[in-house]
């Protein structure tokens, strides 16, 4: 139930027809509702390159605003609520959603779209709206549903000292405030990264709870002051010995979302999509909110 305020933050969710845009935007109405939020849906069509023996009878344009009625009707039946918009524009579609995340609060995606290979688990779009959004980037699946989603259900987000890893937990902890959830904080380390004056400084080489205990100390060191700000929300705070993309997958088989920055510590500069944000939206079992440098990021607004 929406009460009668004038909405102010705007929510933008690709629709193209398939499957996996539906449940983004069963998904971005649900949020929008609980957030008393605008609703923008999105539909692009283009001008088809390659030859079709259907292309006299068939028009791209028609093609988009019916797939977007469709799934506009799927969604929320005959009677489409004031809140609601859609919008048709020609052109390329992870440009113009990521031109009109400027404005918005969060831009919502499914996971695949029209075209690409059966194989992929992350389509172009998806990919380069994580990559380049100027909003957070929550990507949908198809299975993925928030009605369903049992209460106390944490919000899980990766966080590994870095600037970004910092603009992730703050968005998390802004996103579980408002919608009720509890927020699991979690660290990684391996017995790779451990540097050797870190086996001087203790005389031996550190068991797994001394290492364990250390990056979980440096984590709270790290995290007291924003978590400090969120005293409503209940926040835990795990170390734990694996690889990032691994643990964080793994753990968002039981999350109601996953939270990533789009770049953390390591890699490549010139990669706008870290390998860890990479593969936690490719491969999550949750739904994954991947967040930008705060110069970029609207997780109050």
């Amino acid at each position: 139930m929406r009460n009668s305020e004038e909405p102010t933050a705007l929510i933008i969710v690709a629709v193209d027809g398939t499957r996996f845009s539906v449940a983004a935007l069963q998904y971005a109405k649900n949020y929008a509702e609980t957030q008393h939020a605008r609703l923008r849906a999105i539909s692009v069509w283009s001008n088809v390159n390659t030859y079709s023996p259907f292309m006299l009878e068939w028009s791209p344009l028609e093609d988009a605003n019916f797939q977007l009625k469709e799934a506009s009707r799927e969604v929320f039946g005959d009677d489409l609520p004031a809140w609601y918009e859609q919008e048709v524009i020609e052109g390329s579609t992870a440009k113009i959603l990521i031109e009109a995340s400027r404005t918005a609060e969060l831009l919502v995606v499914g996971s695949r779209g029209h075209g690409g290979f059966a194989g992929l688990f992350l389509g172009s779009v998806s990919t380069q709206c994580a990559a380049h959004a100027h909003s957070p980037v929550m990507i949908v699946r198809e299975h993925n549903d928030l009605t369903a989603t049992p209460a106390g259900t944490p919000v899980v987000v990766g966080h590994d000292g870095s600037v970004n890893g910092d603009d992730a937990l703050e968005w998390a902890l802004n996103y579980a405030e408002k919608v009720g959830a509890p927020v699991e904080v979690v660290r990684t380390w391996s017995i790779d990264r451990i540097p050797p004056q870190f086996n001087e400084e203790f005389g031996y080489v550190p068991s797994f709870d001394e290492v364990t205990a250390r990056v979980r100390r440096d984590l709270i060191t790290e995290t007291a002051h924003r978590v400090g700000e969120h005293t409503g929300t209940t926040v835990t705070l795990t170390a734990a010995m694996s690889q990032p993309a691994e643990e964080l997958i793994k753990r968002s088989e039981h999350a109601r979302l996953l939270v990533v920055g789009s770049r953390g510590r390591g890699g490549f500069a010139g990669l706008l999509l870290g390998s860890v944000s990479s593969e936690c939206a490719a491969h999550a079992h949750c739904p994954v909110a991947v967040v930008p440098k705060s110069a970029d990021a609207h997780p109050d607004r």
